[in-house]
């Protein structure tokens, strides 16, 4: 098990590179904004201000600390399957609307 000044520490450190990573990249595409390396490190510093986002602090757990083994396996199949699924979409989305719109509501309150 890792120490609770140790988390804060790497969540110091993931957040500071989120931000030197971030900053770094605005400097380098008011520059050119075509560059590549200027987009490739705005990548990696949302990336990293994700993570810290995710990251455990004193009052909550990981945010995949109460994941489910299942949910993990149905985005990994969802995300496999999504180019093939793509053209049912929004097909599914109008009956999820539709189902909504229809379904039965409650008599008794607003």
């Amino acid at each position: 098990m890792v120490s609770e000044s140790e988390l804060r520490r790497k969540r110091a450190h993931v957040g500071c590179l989120s931000i030197g990573s971030t900053v770094t990249a605005v400097i380098i595409l008011m520059d050119d904004v075509g560059s590549g390396v200027g987009a490739a490190l705005l990548r990696v510093g949302l990336i990293l201000g994700a993570f810290w986002l995710a990251l455990p602090t004193r009052d909550r757990p990981a945010a995949w600390a109460r994941v489910s083994p299942w949910s993990v396996g149905l985005l990994v199949a969802f995300a496999l399957l999504l180019p093939r699924v793509k053209p049912v979409i929004p097909v599914l989305i109008i009956g999820v609307l539709i189902g909504w719109i229809v379904r039965p509501r409650n008599r008794n309150g607003p």
